[in-house]
């Protein structure tokens, strides 16, 4: 087995480590969004009774104690919390966008992976093939035979080992990616969700505020 990877050559080498820069990838962002996972629902469901009570430094201050692009998006909004709604959406969506950059970061890389590693495959197949019929006293006799199978048969495991290896590659790829998508959805969805609590909280607070100035008595005139 030793001896038919190293016969294999180079190609095989460029195959493994694109295979463990993929691996390497992976765990790394499995780990991103394990770590950052929070639950939104119960999130904004605190924040929204936080700020419709007028707490909007110990909102500010949850956001900051928690982890992942959803509370830095929150706490973008929650800076600013005495400007209008449309300015307030601005800094929710440009927030957003910082954000979908670290989501997204190094999901590609699998891709390119997954591309790389059958095209290499193959070109190490066909460089095998046309190495080693570039060899002089190859013949077509029987004696040849034996030599020519194991010449094929190592150069089809080049291919082999890149799809093989492409194939895992992919799926995990296809898995982040809508991981990803998903979570910049719920980032995107929970900024807007808090300019929207902030906006009708404020509101709330005015009517209030012109409901109880309507109720005083007005002063007798003598």
């Amino acid at each position: 087995m030793r001896e038919m990877i190293i016969a294999m050559g180079p190609m095989f080498w460029l195959i493994l480590f694109f295979a463990t820069l993929a691996l390497a990838v992976l765990a790394e962002r499995l780990f991103y969004f394990h770590r950052i996972n929070i639950n939104s629902g119960e999130f904004l469901r605190g924040l929204s009774a936080l700020l419709r009570s007028g707490q909007y430094d110990e909102c500010l201050h949850e956001a900051r104690q928690l982890p992942g692009p959803m509370a830095r998006v929150v706490e973008a909004v929650l800076s600013r919390p005495r400007l209008p709604r449309h300015e307030l959406r601005e800094i929710a969506l440009e927030a957003s966008e910082v954000e979908v950059y670290r989501i997204e970061r190094n999901v590609r890389t699998l891709l390119v992976c997954a591309t790389v590693m059958p095209l290499l495959g193959v070109l190490g197949t066909l460089l095998s093939l046309v190495s080693f019929y570039e060899q002089p006293g190859i013949t077509d006799g029987a004696a040849a035979a034996p030599v020519v199978a194991a010449t094929l048969q190592q150069a089809l495991l080049l291919s082999a080992s890149g799809i093989a290896l492409a194939i895992p590659t992919y799926i995990f790829y296809m898995f982040l990616a809508s991981r990803a998508r998903k979570l910049i959805n719920m980032v995107e969805r929970a900024g807007l969700e808090c300019v929207h609590i902030i906006a009708d909280a404020r509101e709330e607070a005015l009517n209030k505020k012109a409901a109880d100035a309507e109720k005083q008595p007005e002063p007798v005139q003598e």
